[in-house]
């Protein structure tokens, strides 16, 4: 049986990888690049599947995609519907599952459902992505291309 300081730290942690992926939700809607970056280890890698097929490599190349992609948009909401954590000594894997939606200024419009498959690392007292792949289910515009 573990003792009450290793469940204590199981809980901690676990909270600590939600509070991560929920930050970068709200970072989504922010648009803050600087923040965004923070978020990961320095060679993290952010995979977004077909149909865009982008794959960034480095913390500074993911803030610039970042920002690449917040361009244009009036808003982007990420939503998370649900997610298992799974750790590992310094180490987690997580999978998420979730909704997106955005407004371009030109009025058109974005919605997507995907799948986060995330691999973590505990680096110098928190919680980092060391890689994000994005999965998308189903992706749907109106009006202008998004």
């Amino acid at each position: 049986m573990t003792s009450i300081e290793e469940r204590l730290k199981a809980i901690e942690n676990e909270h600590q990888i939600r509070a991560l992926t929920d930050s970068f939700a709200d970072i989504c809607l922010s648009g803050n690049a600087q923040c965004f970056e923070a978020l990961w280890i320095e060679d993290g890698i952010w995979t977004l599947a077909e149909p865009l097929h982008i794959e960034s490599r480095g913390r500074d190349s993911i803030a610039k995609l970042f920002l690449k992609l917040a361009t244009g948009k009036r808003f982007f909401c990420q939503k998370l519907h649900s997610g298992i954590v799974t750790i590992s000594g310094d180490t987690a894997t997580a999978r998420w599952i979730l909704s997106e939606n955005a407004t371009n200024h030109d009025g058109s419009l974005y919605q997507s459902t995907a799948i986060y498959d995330d691999r973590l690392v505990f680096d110098d007292g928190r919680w980092l992505f060391q890689s994000r792949y994005c999965k998308f289910l189903d992706i749907s515009h109106t009006g202008n291309n998004c």
